[in-house]
């Protein structure tokens, strides 16, 4: 099996396979066809695993797997979809993961992936935005735009226009899905990554939008360790679903 999808492998990874980790998953039987299975090729430049390695190594610990961070926000995912009535098996979920250069946008129906989107719009936008309007280094406007104390007109000429881009992006992305696929709507709108924790931001997406707008808590029903303070935990779930899905992860027998 290995040395088929090493064969097969090079028709869909766009550099050398020297060039790359593989690794791949067995699915099952093909609909089309029972002779034949499918499988799921996951495939990373070795510069990007190398880089994540001297990391971990770096904090003193010991990488022993690497995995697919969109997988380990789907594992995630499952946590979510189950804080809703009945598992909202047939609703149709759009998680918009807001980054510092990018926003992803995952479309699930049930616990299939049906679409997915990157746009070049990220928290980053917000701290250059302060950069020219208050005089200030990028590192130091990060560092106010986290703790504060932030100027009085912060939030009406800064904070405010730069939610309203985000959720017009956020419309864009979902107009995109809907004439890109045989889909009309979405159900729900859940809201994840280090962007999502700017205060309003769930609001001004919602209604814009129009649809139901949540921040992601992977541990709502979870029980807490006595060492961990539920508010703080609380205020950064939406930022931590990669990790969480990451500690959810399974592994073969």
């Amino acid at each position: 099996m290995e040395v088929l999808v090493e064969s097969e492998a090079n028709q869909y990874i766009p550099f050398t396979l020297e060039e790359v980790n593989l690794d791949f998953q067995v699915i099952g039987p093909a609909p089309s066809d029972p002779e034949e299975v499918e499988v799921l090729i996951a495939a990373s430049r070795k510069e990007g695993v190398e880089d994540r390695v001297a990391c971990a190594e770096g904090a003193k610990l010991k990488p022993v797997v690497m995995d697919v961070e969109s997988y380990a926000t789907l594992a995630a995912f499952e946590l979510i979809r189950e804080q809703f009535p009945g598992g909202a098996a047939d609703k149709i979920f759009a998680l918009v993961d807001i980054g510092a250069n990018a926003m992803k946008i995952t479309v699930m129906k049930g616990d299939q992936q049906t679409y997915t989107r990157e746009q070049a719009f990220g928290g980053n936008q917000l701290t250059q935005d302060m950069v020219r309007a208050y005089g200030m280094g990028f590192e130091e406007a990060e560092t106010l735009k986290r703790t504060g104390p932030l100027p009085d007109n912060y939030e009406n000429e800064i904070l405010r226009p730069f939610l309203d881009n985000l959720a017009l992006e956020v419309s864009r992305a979902l107009q995109f899905f809907f004439t890109s696929t045989q889909f009309s709507e979405v159900d729900h709108i859940i809201l994840m990554g280090g962007g999502s924790l700017l205060p309003g931001v769930a609001e001004v997406v919602a209604e814009r939008t129009q649809i139901d707008t949540v921040m992601a808590n992977p541990f709502a029903k979870m029980s807490v360790s006595q060492r961990v303070r539920p508010k703080l935990l609380l205020s950064d779930a939406p930022s931590l679903m990669v990790a969480c899905g990451l500690a959810l992860r399974r592994f073969d027998p």
